[in-house]
């Protein structure tokens, strides 16, 4: 039998990389890297560690973060960069910096440029923005490194010279009276005190020096004591009339010191101090409440109207970048915020009428005041006030008992109610109002006499005697006529006036003659007479800008015969002091009580008006109006002529 051989078809051959030539391309690779590598060294250098911007980096976050020493040590120079870099920043007060790198390029192997955007916050001026350039280098021990120089800081600075700030203040703004002639202004001052390297016994130069200005020994003795080893301690600042009174008494005195300046002042020491006010040396509190455009060593406003309007008086400072010199001594400009220029705030005060006011109290060292207005407008012409050394404004923010000069208001209730001027009232020695007995002044009796006449010798008991005829709100509501009760806004502090309706018989008698809870200030009883002599109530003004404002018309039926009244205190009354005063013043006394005594102590008072003027006086525990506070209301009113 025969076989046919069979064949297969050839195999399907799959194709697969050896393992060695996979093995053998990674090599190649490798090698290929390692080559480029080896060539990119040759060409670039050695490298790497931090770069050029990790250096400058970390210069700016130190110096960001308020570490000068420590971006000095990231410098070329560490010793001399943390130096400047101290001294920049205590130049601009110590102002917190943002510095940020914006850009950093190379400029060969071992050196390279940057730019630095710097924002410096600077105290009481703000934001302060500019841009320098740096440069840095590399070196084998200490990597890349900011090149010192002064122009990091700023591109003006050299080695010569410093950033710093100054403060330039507008000069202070007067105090105008109604013409806009200055009450306060510049005027020669000199500095009192001594300088502390040359005082051995400190106690006793304290001593000496009180003694002769008239300052607290123990107080100033702490001042020397607290001050620094070079410090001149001021003791008080004087007038230059004044220190000339005083300076041979100072010239004994070892380690004295004085220094010629000038300051704020009216144009002498009392004249309307306490409204004017005074300036000084701003302290720590006034430096938290007036804010940053503020500093040490700022002069302000301490009271008054100085107090009061001290933004407007002494305007905003011009505000200045500087650059200094090594010396300290002020170059460049490099940035200012401009201030504002000071405004002088004009008042309603006449100056010549003030001196007459100042004049009129004299210099007696009792407690007084003196406000005089213009009943026309309200316009407050004088404020002047005893003791001059006092900063209390008494004229304007005491309360005090009116006494008799309220019986205005009694008697203008008492015309409306139907009194006839002519009628008999009764001035009995003493009378009995449910269980309380009413007196006159030192016990005095006018019999059965017209009531004209209890008026002009203001006869307490015949007043007390009418007080039936009146409604319990009949003197708080006649009262709001003259001025009383109502709310008084100046830019100075006004006591409130009250005349509460009288709560029983005994109440409503003592207001009749101003006692029981009737208080008043002397401005609001000048006002009490100014609306007698004009017709109606004009709210006071003190400056320019204060609101007109007025209260109803006074009936001319009342007001012809309160003149009529008032006018004969003057001419046969307890105002004859006035009697030789031209222009035919009118005016009421008053004698008020207040506390407790056997007698009580009094207060003097005396209102007047002659043409368009008024005025009231108060003398503080003074014995009687008609002869304590008459007599200055006619030197007052003699001295302005008629």
């Amino acid at each position: 039998m025969t076989h046919t051989a069979r064949t297969r078809p050839p195999a399907r051959r799959t194709y697969r990389p050896r393992r060695r030539a996979r093995v053998t391309a990674l090599l190649v690779l490798l090698a290929a890297v390692a080559l480029a590598g080896g060539v990119a060294y040759l060409l670039l250098g050695r490298d790497e560690g931090p770069t050029a911007r990790d250096a400058l980096d970390a210069f700016a976050a130190a110096w960001t973060r308020g570490d000068d020493r420590g971006a000095a040590a990231k410098t070329t120079q560490p010793a001399v960069a943390a130096k400047a870099l101290v001294a920049n920043r205590k130049g601009l007060d110590g102002a917190k910096l943002r510095a940020t790198v914006t850009s950093v390029t190379k400029a060969g192997d071992d050196a390279a440029r940057g730019r630095l955007r710097l924002t410096w916050q600077v105290p009481e001026f703000g934001r302060f923005a500019y841009t320098t350039r740096v440069t840095l280098h590399r070196d084998d021990t200490n990597g890349w490194r900011v090149d010192w120089r002064p122009a990091v800081v700023h591109p003006v600075l050299d080695g010569t010279n410093r950033l710093g700030t100054s403060v330039d203040r507008p000069g202070r703004a007067s105090i105008l009276d109604r013409a806009g002639r200055p009450l306060v202004t510049e005027r020669a001052v000199v500095r009192v005190g001594v300088a502390r390297d040359k005082v051995t016994d400190v106690d006793a130069t304290a001593a000496a020096v009180a003694k002769a200005v008239g300052v607290d020994a123990s107080d100033y003795a702490r001042a020397i004591r607290n001050a620094g080893p070079q410090q001149f301690v001021e003791a008080v600042t004087l007038r230059a009339s004044e220190y000339d009174t005083k300076k041979a008494a100072l010239d004994g005195i070892a380690g004295v010191q004085t220094i010629d300046d000038t300051a704020a002042l009216a144009p002498t020491k009392g004249f309307a101090r306490a409204v004017l006010g005074t300036v000084g040396p701003v302290t720590a509190e006034q430096l938290e409440k007036l804010g940053p455009t503020y500093g040490p060593g700022a002069e302000v406003g301490q009271t008054g109207l100085e107090a009061r309007f001290e933004k407007q008086l002494a305007g905003t400072p011009t505000r200045k970048v500087i650059t200094r010199l090594n010396d300290g001594e002020a170059d460049d400009t490099l940035a200012a915020r401009r201030g504002t220029p000071a405004k002088a705030v004009r008042t309603t005060l006449d100056r010549d009428v003030q001196s007459a006011a100042e004049r009129a109290l004299g210099t007696g060292g009792a407690a007084a005041a003196l406000v005089a207005v213009r009943p026309s407008t309200g316009d407050v012409l004088a404020v002047a006030n005893r003791p001059t050394n006092s900063t209390f404004d008494r004229a304007l923010g005491g309360r005090y008992p009116p006494g008799s000069t309220f019986k205005i208001v009694s008697t203008a209730a008492l015309l409306r109610a139907g009194l006839d001027p002519n009628a008999t009232v009764a001035c009995p020695q003493t009378i009995n109002v449910g269980g309380r007995t009413f007196k006159n002044f030192e016990g005095e009796a006018g019999g059965a006499v017209p009531f004209t006449q209890d008026f002009a010798q203001s006869c307490n008991t015949a007043f007390v005697s009418l007080s039936g005829r009146l409604p319990a709100d009949a003197l708080h509501d006649t009262a709001l006529d003259f001025g009383l009760g109502r709310r008084v806004k100046l830019p100075l502090t006004v006591a409130p006036s009250q005349v509460p309706p009288g709560v029983d018989r005994v109440e409503r008698a003592a207001a009749m003659i101003g006692q029981a809870r009737i208080v008043a200030s002397p401005l609001q009883m000048a006002g009490v007479a100014a609306t007698v002599a004009d017709g109606r109530w004009r709210a006071p003004r003190l400056v320019s800008t204060d609101p007109r404002t007025a209260g109803r018309p006074v009936s001319s039926a009342v007001l012809r015969r309160l003149r009529s009244l008032m006018r004969r205190v003057v001419t046969s009354g307890t105002g004859t002091a006035l009697a030789g005063v031209s222009g035919e013043p009118i005016g009421k006394s008053g004698t008020a009580e207040f506390g407790s005594g056997n007698p009580p102590p009094t207060h003097a008072w005396f209102v007047a008006a002659r043409g368009d003027l008024a005025v009231a006086v108060l003398v503080e525990r003074g014995r009687s109006g008609g002869s304590v506070a008459a007599p200055i209301a006619a030197r007052f009113l003699s001295a302005l002529g008629g």
